[in-house]
């Protein structure tokens, strides 16, 4: 999926190696062999939780769900340990990946790495600048952010000729040169994420990224996000 729509998008498409975004759910928890019949991956929370009460014999597509909404409106929220997401994010800045790995429970992550890939192949993360209503003065800025990041991608190459390895290259690069990664994190974590990172306090960038994200989630696994969907549209928690 990608980033939805922004009044300035159309702008930063001509620019310098501009990089927009993109998520993709490579896979989910699937249940196996005999229990492929009895819960789905969205419904493996409150399957698994019914075993505290050893009530396994009420157990429904229907009901595990509704489960599903108990166990998050009490907070008793350790089962959504059982479904975890591994995502293919692109078109992140390495100021995002700073906040982004600050979180370090059910989280994990396999990013690109300019040690090993050179980064004369960079591109760049341009700001939206959504705040601003003059597109005359959002055009300077841009034009502003693309010399950073032509510049940073000349002074590399001559690092590089002479003699530099790549990893000391590398440091003329600005925070918003692009990166990749393999995401995996359960549904637990996902949520501690929302609630941070959909808040209109986040940063714009890492709040872009976390509603793709919410996005893909609420298609897979509804009953365990839908009560963030006002977080995701407001960008306020409900009082």
């Amino acid at each position: 999926m990608r980033a939805e729509s922004d009044k300035w998008k159309y702008l930063r498409n001509g620019f310098f190696r501009s990089l927009e975004p993109t998520v993709e759910l490579v896979a989910i928890t699937m249940p196996v062999g005999k229990y492929a019949k009895l819960c789905t991956p969205e419904t493996l929370p409150g399957f698994t939780a019914r075993e505290s009460y050893q009530s396994q014999a009420k157990s429904s597509i229907k009901a595990d769900k509704e489960l599903n909404r108990r166990l998050i409106k009490r907070t008793h929220d350790t089962p959504l340990q059982a479904v975890q997401f591994d995502f293919k994010v692109i078109g992140i800045s390495k100021a995002l990946q700073a906040q982004w790995t600050r979180h370090k429970i059910g989280v994990g992550w396999t990013f690109r790495s300019t040690r090993y890939v050179s980064a004369s192949q960079n591109c760049f993360i341009y700001p939206t600048y959504d705040y601003l209503d003059d597109e005359a003065v959002v055009r300077e800025l841009l034009l502003i952010d693309e010399e950073i990041a032509r510049t940073a991608i000349q002074n590399f190459n001559r690092k590089r000729k002479l003699g530099a390895s790549k990893e000391d290259a590398r440091r003329v690069m600005p925070v918003s040169f692009a990166t990749r990664c393999y995401f995996y994190a359960n549904a637990r974590a996902m949520r501690h994420l929302f609630r941070l990172r959909l808040d209109k306090a986040a940063e714009w960038e890492t709040r872009r990224m976390a509603k793709i994200m919410f996005d893909i989630c609420m298609k897979w696994t509804p009953s365990l996000f839908k009560d963030m969907l006002s977080l995701r549209q407001t960008g306020r928690k409900e009082a």
